[in-house]
């Protein structure tokens, strides 16, 4: 049963998050889509980001007008697609559409205005592929930014995300993603772990933040081994959690689709309108979760009646 298929930071990072969440889409291949704004808005800036450091790295002109009037239309399809989120603030009470316009006029720019206050550095790439063996286990990715300091030979490896706020400084002591994206650039360019910095590039903060303190790249080893053991041990106790209004396998989530309902009984009961520290089913073992499954689904009946 242990999965023996590629890898990539998301599937080790789901397995982080919950290994039942992990176990039902790796394990099970109980593969969903979940149509998220979130998603969609991260897609579109990462694409316009690519754009503007390949045409930066060849030389070329920036068509700032194209990009823009590609980012007004999905706008428009957001807020037509998903007319409740496009308008609810977020932890940091902006909308998306505040962010959005704040970002066409002027987070579009910040790519060639770091390039320009940093003529020593060069991009190396936007979207950079990669394969590497870790544990193992074969790993594939794409790096986000990838820069090159002409002068001393050293990289910076940095990840976007569309994050609302700063990322919580718990979560840039060892991040796993930049543990793995580490060993690519490693293995890709002949240089030492000392030789790479990570950020996380947060557009919509207007701020970049350096990720992986001291010993980050022994501690990260250390738990995608942990993880590993875990997954080779068939651990799948499920882990509930706010963060299950948001998951695609989440019951209460109400972006959830046909084909991911009745899939997971164990899911916290925290909602927005209701903060809730419980969850639906116990965990009772992976051999007895087709009873609770059953059990779950029955009871959701009789309660919709």
């Amino acid at each position: 049963m242990p999965d023996s298929g590629r890898y990539s930071y998301s599937k080790v990072d789901c397995y982080n998050s919950c290994h039942f969440k992990f176990y039902l889409k790796y394990i099970e291949n109980k593969y969903v889509d979940l149509n998220v704004i979130a998603v969609k808005v991260g897609t579109a800036i990462h694409d316009t980001e690519e754009l503007i450091a390949n045409a930066i790295k060849n030389t070329l002109p920036i068509n700032y007008v194209e990009l823009k009037n590609k980012l007004l239309l999905k706008m428009v399809e957001f807020e037509h697609n998903f007319p409740k989120d496009y308008f609810e603030p977020d932890k940091a009470g902006r909308y998306y559409k505040d962010k959005l316009y704040g970002y066409l006029n002027e987070g579009i720019y910040r790519l060639e205005h770091f390039c320009k206050e940093h003529p020593e550095l060069e991009i190396v790439g936007a979207e950079i592929p990669f394969k590497l063996e870790i544990c193992g286990k074969p790993f594939t990715g794409k790096i986000d930014r990838l820069f090159r300091n002409r002068n001393t030979g050293k990289y910076i490896c940095q990840d976007i995300k569309t994050y609302p706020v700063e990322v919580d400084q718990k979560d840039l002591a060892t991040p796993l993603q930049f543990v793995i994206y580490t060993k690519a650039i490693k293995e890709m360019y002949g240089v030492t772990n000392e030789d790479v910095q990570c950020q996380y590039d947060l557009p919509f903060c207007n701020i970049t933040q350096d990720a992986g303190t001291a010993g980050f790249m022994d501690r990260g080893a250390k738990k995608i081994e942990k993880l590993f053991a875990g997954i080779n041990n068939q651990e799948f106790e499920p882990n509930p959690s706010p963060l299950c209004f948001w998951c695609e396998y989440g019951m209460l989530n109400p972006n959830i689709t046909s084909g991911a309902k009745n899939l997971c009984p164990y899911h916290s009961t925290w909602t927005k309108e209701k903060a809730s520290f419980g969850h639906a089913e116990e965990w009772q073992g992976l051999e007895n979760h087709q009873i609770v499954l059953e059990n779950y689904i029955k009871n959701n009946q009789k309660e919709a009646v």
